[in-house]
């Protein structure tokens, strides 16, 4: 296939796009047969968190949830035919909502939930791709990311909801067009998980999508006051103090969740550098990928390839950040590289996305300090999407800001 100017497959696929796409499919392989073996002792370890969240609530044992080590505990008693050693601390770090939208899930019986939670997150995510591809870009490179790149397996071996995040994110700003409302009101379900919540706000104000934001503003409201009534405000309070550092508990998950993902601040803080900077360089990074995002939604640009901006400055500014939703990141590769047209795309541009695509194989750096370069690689990555609307742009004379972004 030839990508056409209008997003569409022609006749001839480019060799080197051919051999990327092979190369990154013999990586993703590899990412399931390792993932299959590493996680073989602990299957699905983050969906016991939740189920037994959900469980603590079902039976009437809330303050369990924010508990770190009476979660570990529960979760190691309940699922010990399931481990083949106990798990380390795990505590419960996201906000109430995520819990609360979990519930029909903690109701079922342990392996129903577990592959049900799974499946009904890829189909969700396959879906929304399959539907947002047939307007935009062709559809197989999508649908062989959600099924090979290797944050995929990552994420259902640890049971994780990127595929959830993936569908809210691409759904969103897929519909935004049409349902400006019904877009928001999807970009607002992401505030379960709120790191991501940040370039998808910058997005929409540099679109001047305003009834979008009214619709993610009005969901995310609706959510937290429908847990306050479900949970309580204990649950939130406790939370709120797990997020700004008000308890105990705050440095542990520093210790045991943070600095296990692929973050800007986990991956300065593994390279040597004490906490302070890699604050800063967390922040660095919040404002370079914010600024990028905004120039980026101000253009005329076609809309896979700014999707494909979104994604990847989503990862990079998120203050915590799993190998999990790295599926956003293959995302943003194979969008970006399936739209721009294939035989423009030169040699090393066509390369840091294929690098960009397979990371996850070589994360996290608590793994494989190799995979600290992953927050470089997605800043070329946005470097390259940002130099291609430019060069799209520069033949025709377009301005340099829309008059008014017209979708997202």
């Amino acid at each position: 296939m030839r990508a056409s100017k209008s997003g569409e497959a022609g006749e001839g696929v480019p060799r080197r796009f051919v051999i990327t796409a092979l190369i990154c499919g013999i990586f993703g392989i590899a990412g399931w047969a390792f993932d299959l073996w590493f996680f073989r002792t602990a299957p699905a370890q983050d969906w016991m968190e939740f189920y037994t969240a959900a469980q603590a609530y079902f039976v009437g044992n809330l303050p369990l949830v924010f508990d770190g080590g009476a979660l570990t505990a529960a979760i190691n008693q309940r699922f010990a035919s399931w481990l083949t050693l106990p798990l380390g601390l795990h505590p419960w770090v996201y906000p109430p909502p995520f819990l609360m939208l979990f519930l029909p899930f903690g109701a079922l019986s342990p392996l129903t939930s577990a592959v049900l939670f799974l499946l009904a997150g890829w189909a969700a995510s396959l879906a929304v791709g399959w539907r947002y591809a047939a307007r935009n870009v062709p559809r197989w490179p999508i649908i062989g990311t959600l099924l090979l790149c290797p944050a995929v397996p990552f994420n259902v071996l640890t049971g994780q909801n990127a595929f959830y995040t993936s569908a809210l994110l691409v759904g969103g700003f897929g519909v935004i067009p049409s349902y400006p409302l019904l877009g928001g009101a999807l970009l607002g379900m992401l505030s379960v998980k709120p790191q991501f919540c940040l370039m998808a706000g910058v997005a929409l104000v540099a679109a001047r999508q305003w009834r979008a934001i009214g619709g993610a503003v009005a969901t995310a409201c609706l959510l937290a006051l429908f847990s306050v009534l479900v949970f309580g405000l204990d649950i939130w309070r406790a939370w709120l103090g797990l997020v700004f550092g008000g308890n105990e508990l705050y440095q542990d998950w520093i210790n045991v969740g943070r600095l296990n993902g692929i973050s800007v601040y986990a991956c300065v803080n593994w390279l040597g550098a004490p906490g302070s900077v890699a604050s800063l360089a967390q922040a660095a990074a919040i404002l370079l990928a914010g600024g990028i995002i905004y120039w980026v939604y101000r253009q005329p640009a076609p809309a896979a390839t700014r999707l494909a901006a979104l994604l990847a400055a989503t990862v990079l500014a998120a203050p915590h950040v799993s190998n999990s939703d790295a599926v956003l990141l293959g995302l943003a590769a194979s969008l970006f590289v399936t739209f721009a047209v294939a035989t423009d795309l030169r040699p090393l541009q066509l390369t840091i996305a294929a690098a960009v695509w397979i990371s996850p194989l070589f994360n996290p750096p608590v793994l494989f300090r190799i995979g600290c370069v992953t927050p470089l690689l997605v800043v070329m990555l946005l470097m390259v999407i940002v130099l291609k609307i430019r060069e799209r742009m520069a033949p025709e004379g377009a301005p340099t800001v829309a008059p008014r972004a017209s979708y997202p």
